[in-house]
């Protein structure tokens, strides 16, 4: 990605930071220093200062040469002998700009980290910051929406690749490592979250069952959540497959009500729904079966698997163009098994462009 969005960036941030009156901001980990810098480290590793008499990237000597091919704009601070965290060095750089009001962006600090800080730099007066970073990462550039229809595209692919090695037989464990196979053999970077793979009766009815050794039967419905990476970048599907004929008719009918839910919430999509509308268009042919979703019906995704906006029925935000949203309805009846089908979808003005393409047919093998 070009250099130069992080630096606009940065003075977006810096420009709001000004009207709200803060002095200095501390960020302290995650998605958000990558989406801010441009650093592909792992997250944890690093704390960002940012102030208008110079930004400050605290990390350690392990990642000084990845901070200075990855970053501009920022000097790396590395950890200190003697301190206990990177939020202790941070409260070192903030001593040294002497800011009167800081600003402590997102939910990763912890208590004994900010008191860490705070222990370097008790003059400051210490309060939450908006949330800056969560809306900016809500709308996407077109270089981010390049980067996601790849990861997309990847999943798409390994899912395909995967189908023959469902079978009876198989364990759920089996099919989530050939999965994680195909997502590195056709160009991600392994899952952006735990796959789940789940069948039958028990495991097929919890909405997010953990991959276990039971053994895949004829006539089981296979739920199947997966997403891979590409270059920093999350995709987000599921389908629910039969493996054979199955024999249980209400499971069929599950199946073509969530199909139909998806639908629904898909000719919904366009800017200026709100999250609330789409809730309940997903959700009218669900309640009118006499069913229900113990889940949300999506989510937003990008450098994290899960980001605002989230589908809400409470929510009467509208969307903006630009923001991408997951759709995913689910039915889960326990002894008996379930269903959730999961697409992507970019928001745009006259309606949506859909991102991932798997048959919505019930793939039966």
């Amino acid at each position: 990605m070009d250099r130069s969005i992080y630096t606009e960036r940065r003075e977006e941030i810096l420009r709001r930071m000004a009207e709200d009156g803060f002095d200095a901001l501390v960020i302290p980990a995650g998605a958000d220093i990558s989406y801010l810098t441009g650093f592909t480290g792992e997250a944890g590793v690093a704390v960002v200062v940012l102030s208008p008499e110079g930004s400050s990237f605290v990390t350690d000597s392990r990642y000084t040469t990845q901070v200075a091919e990855e970053t501009e704009g920022y000097e790396c601070v590395l950890w200190q002998k003697g301190t206990h965290s990177y939020c202790e060095n941070a409260g070192m750089v903030l001593a040294k700009l002497a800011p009167k009001t800081v600003g402590i962006y997102g939910a990763d600090l912890t208590y004994k980290d900010f008191l860490g800080m705070q222990s370097r730099y008790p003059q400051g007066e210490y309060k939450e910051a908006p949330a800056y970073l969560t809306e900016m990462r809500a709308k996407k550039t077109p270089e981010e929406l390049d980067t996601i229809r790849e990861a997309c595209r990847i999943s798409m692919l390994s899912f395909y690749a995967l189908l023959d090695s469902i079978r009876p037989g198989v364990t759920e464990k089996d099919v989530a490592d050939e999965l994680e196979h195909q997502f590195r053999s056709h160009g991600g970077s392994g899952m952006c979250f735990d796959t789940i793979v789940a069948s039958g009766p028990v495991n097929g009815a919890c909405p997010h069952a953990s991959v276990s050794d039971r053994v895949i039967q004829k006539g089981d419905f296979v739920t199947i959540d997966f997403g891979t990476r590409y270059h920093g970048y999350c995709s987000d599907i599921t389908r629910t497959v039969a493996v054979g004929k199955g024999t249980d008719a209400e499971l069929y009918h599950i199946f073509d009500i969530v199909t139909e839910a998806k639908k629904a919430g898909q000719e919904a999509l366009h800017a200026g729904l709100t999250r609330k509308e789409l809730h309940e268009a997903i959700e009218a042919p669900i309640k009118a079966a006499g069913y229900v979703t113990p889940h949300g019906f999506g989510h937003s995704f990008g450098l994290d698997i899960h980001e605002l906006p989230f589908i809400n029925g409470n929510d009467e935000t509208p969307y903006e163009a630009g923001t991408i949203t997951t759709i995913e309805p689910g039915i889960y009846v326990p002894g008996l098994g379930g269903v959730r089908q999961e697409d992507d979808y970019l928001i745009c003005d006259g309606g949506y462009e859909r991102l991932t393409f798997i048959t919505d047919h019930l793939i039966e093998l």
